[in-house]
């Protein structure tokens, strides 16, 4: 497994697990940013092994069409924690078919206002991605 997807399913083995409406959220976020650029394989396969380690009851298939607004991700993550978790998973999604676009960076860059992240704290988060191991 990835050091991405080792990073997504620990959040889900190391605490309790999320509510399915926090589960809903986050994924259907994470495919969002997936489709900025165009999903990549390697977008695919950690949404796929996200959804398989959460055991979140939903395919792949069936994010097509799903909606996402970041509004909603601020009222659903409410804690600091899961928005960070989400802004850090979200930041490696992307970077994991080996490119960090301006529209990708644009559009988590929404998702941290949404969230009221300043800017330093999404650098500071966008730097602990970029440690992390993209395969």
């Amino acid at each position: 497994m990835s050091d991405n997807a080792v990073a997504c399913s620990n959040m889900s083995t190391a605490n309790p697990p999320m509510p399915p409406e926090e589960l809903d959220v986050f994924v259907r976020g994470l495919y969002y940013l997936a489709k900025v650029d165009g999903i990549d394989p390697r977008e695919e396969r950690l949404i796929v092994e996200f959804l398989r380690e959460t055991q979140a009851g939903i395919t792949f298939e069936d994010l097509q069409g799903s909606t996402f607004d970041p509004r909603e991700a601020a009222v659903v993550l409410e804690t600091s924690y899961l928005r960070r978790v989400f802004v850090r998973a979200a930041i490696a999604l992307v970077k994991a078919d080996g490119r960090f676009t301006d529209a990708e960076r644009r559009a988590i860059g929404e998702i941290a206002d949404a969230f009221g992240m300043s800017n330093a704290e999404f650098g500071e988060l966008e730097q602990e991605a970029s440690r992390a191991r993209l395969e």
